[in-house]
Order: C-alpha cells, then sequence, then structure tokens
C-alpha cells in the first residue's frame, strides 16, 4: 500500500471515529443507567450458569406477571395439548410469548376455543369451580 493509500484509510477511520462519537453523543440522553446496570446483572448470572425467572428477564419488559402466569400454564397441561388464550389484544408480544413459551404446545387465539382442550384466561378473577382452575395471574378452564 503505498503512503497515499495509508493516508486515506487513516482519514476514513478518522471519519468513522468522529460519527460513531456523534451517534453515541446523540443517544447518551436516552440511556437509562439503572436499566444498563440491571441488564449487566442479568447477564452476569446467565453467564454464571443461574436460571433467572422469566419475569426478570427482557422478555416480559411489557408485563413481568404474565411470566409467572405462563409457567403455570405449562406446569398444568400436557406438551400436547392445544390451549387458546385469552390476552389482552395489546401489545400482541401476549400471544407471541405464549407461543414461544408454552411450546410444544399448540397455541391459538381467544375465539378458537372449540380448537382447544384448555382455556388460559389472564387476568381472570372469576369464581373458581370444578373446570376452573385460579393459577398466578388468570385462570386455567379445562374443557
Amino acid at each position: 500500500m503505498t503512503s497515499e493509500g495509508r493516508a486515506l484509510s487513516v482519514v476514513r477511520r478518522g471519519v468513522a471515529a468522529v460519527l460513531l462519537l456523534v451517534v453515541a453523543g446523540s443517544m447518551a440522553k436516552t440511556v437509562a443507567l439503572d436499566e444498563v446496570a440491571r441488564r449487566w446483572r442479568l447477564l452476569r448470572r446467565a453467564f454464571a450458569g443461574e436460571k433467572v425467572p422469566g419475569g426478570e428477564t427482557t422478555g416480559f419488559w411489557f408485563d413481568p406477571s404474565y411470566a409467572r402466569f405462563l409457567d403455570e400454564v405449562r406446569r398444568r397441561t400436557p406438551k400436547d395439548a392445544t390451549i387458546a388464550l385469552v390476552v389482552p389484544s395489546w401489545p400482541d408480544v401476549y400471544v407471541y410469548q405464549a407461543a414461544y413459551q408454552l411450546a410444544p404446545r399448540r397455541v391459538v387465539q381467544a375465539g378458537r376455543e372449540n380448537e382447544a382442550g384448555f382455556v388460559a384466561a389472564y387476568g381472570y378473577q372469576g369464581t373458581p369451580n370444578a373446570s376452573v382452575m385460579p393459577i398466578p395471574g388468570g385462570a386455567l378452564f379445562r374443557r
């Protein structure tokens, strides 16, 4: 490489570094230091081999208590079950997390209860009876 090529390479790296600093500086105001610290603690715990409860992970940022509800649904249903899910429609991550966390169980949305052997209702506070199992955060209905 010629000296002219090396000089051009140094200039490019310098421009890239300056642009990176500009982007970092513009984002500095949006950084929540306590959230960064919490995520580092979670990362250290994960690397140490500790099982981190679902409600503490970033996957349940929208509703940490939903993790415990799904844990109970998973614990009380067989792996080949189809589960109709009654959850808030917004944000749509409720359904996504259920499908992911409850696999290999099949998860269908509310309105398709006729396809399911169980109905999991998040936030349900009705009266328990023979077909309703109260669980943390809601209830599980056997059909």
